[in-house]
């Protein structure tokens, strides 16, 4: 233990160990969602389609609670929103293995969506101001960890899915959420960097003028949009992928997202150790260099997807692909964080997971076509997405080395 503190420099490991926790058990309901869709398919009397769309609906609420939370996360105690969104997503996790109706799936669904925004717009911003610039890639590296090391879950989630049933299993991942949730109380509210005993009183649309005067911000924006489309096809295609290619079972399927885990794990260790303790400006366009190197392993990852004639090459593939969806987000983090313009740091990272969102909606049309044509021509839809992603990526970098370039040191 007191080796891993002196690696974090000595700071406290309560924060973000619990930080990472509950990105870790926000992963486990998401994972188990879609390592179990053909269940749940089932279960309802649905199709793929459809049960990919209401994950991806989940997903989106974003759209309509990223704004909100980002000016609430400037504005009052991250340490109590992060608490609330915890234990909503917590319920609603539960809740997904009770109810009877579709609709009522899709309600709690959409639910366990808005209590995952914490994850990616409130934990962000709290992180950089509890640890020191120096040390982001560090604290961010486990954070971020949380995600594909949940991807063990799969497994879980397929024995669990196959002995006790798709609807316990749910409610039985969703337990861990409220003992981290105590956890969360001893936790202090760090001062915003940047910003002085008086917060800043901006409006949201005054905040996202200021932030669209950061070039930097705006190219990542829409670097976010066609990552997303992306991204969240492949965790959503990847199960039914291996079902209706190679026929595989729940248990195999969970197999195949710890695979998954293990090259996403990988990747992140890859991208933060490429950028460890780096805060001048002539290495800040570094950050963005990175990220668009993890967006062209992703796309040369479902190229492979998509062309792979036996399974091992599929898991191959699959693995490489995760690996690049690893290798950008410590990064991309760390950028965000220090281009925000001081006392706007919830709102940057909500503009970004906003088109995000939108972004994933487009993903829509993957499921679609991977259910009605084919799912290797789907991959290789996910591959041109990644494609623009990177060349995006890459003009970021020489922004973001000027935007840092007057930045003074901690």
């Amino acid at each position: 233990m007191e080796r891993i503190r002196n690696w974090l420099g000595g700071e406290p490991l309560l924060p973000i160990g619990v930080l990472a926790g509950l990105n870790l058990v926000d992963e486990f309901d998401r994972i188990a969602f879609a390592t179990l869709t053909p269940e749940i398919r089932d279960a309802f009397d649905s199709n793929d389609a459809t049960i990919n769309t209401i994950a991806t609906l989940a997903a989106v609420m974003i759209l309509v609670t990223a704004g909100p939370v980002g000016r609430l996360a400037d504005r009052m105690s991250r340490v109590v929103l992060t608490w609330f969104a915890a234990v909503l997503w917590g319920v609603a996790s539960l809740l997904t293995g009770v109810v009877p109706t579709l609709a009522l799936l899709l309600v709690v669904r959409i639910v366990s969506g808005i209590g995952r925004n914490a994850n990616e717009i409130i934990h962000p911003g709290l992180i950089s101001d509890l640890y020191p610039q120096r040390l982001h890639p560090r604290a961010f590296l486990v954070h971020r960890l949380a995600n594909p090391i949940a991807q063990g879950s799969g497994i879980i989630a397929g024995l669990l899915g196959g002995s006790v049933g798709w609807e316990w299993t749910f409610v039985i991942l969703s337990i861990p959420t409220f003992f981290l949730a105590i956890l969360l109380v001893r936790i202090e509210e760090p001062r915003r960097r940047g910003v002085g005993e008086e917060r800043r009183e901006i409006g949201m649309l005054a905040a996202v003028r200021e932030l669209r005067h950061v070039p930097s911000l705006r190219r990542f924006w829409v670097t976010a949009f066609f990552l997303a489309a992306a991204a969240v096809g492949i965790f959503q295609l990847i199960s039914v992928y291996f079902v209706e290619i190679f026929g595989f079972g729940p248990v195999v399927r969970g197999f195949t997202q710890s695979l998954v885990g293990l090259g996403w794990v990988g990747g992140i260790v890859i991208g933060a150790r490429a950028v460890d303790g780096r805060t001048d400006a002539e290495s800040a366009g570094r950050l963005a260099t990175v990220c668009s190197r993890g967006f062209g392993v992703i796309a040369l990852g479902a190229l492979g997807l998509a062309a792979a004639p036996v399974a091992w090459m599929a898991l191959v593939t699959t693995t490489i692909m995760a690996s690049g969806n690893g290798v950008w987000q410590a990064p991309y983090f760390s950028a965000v964080g220090r281009i925000a313009p001081p006392g706007l740091s919830g709102q940057a990272y909500a503009s970004a997971t906003l088109f995000y969102a939108v972004g994933a909606l487009f993903s829509i049309p993957l499921f679609i076509l991977g259910d009605q044509v084919s799912y290797r021509l789907a991959f290789v839809a996910v591959a041109g997405l990644a494609v623009v992603a990177t060349l995006l990526a890459r003009s970021v970098a020489p922004l973001i080395r000027a935007a840092l370039a007057a930045a003074v040191p901690e």
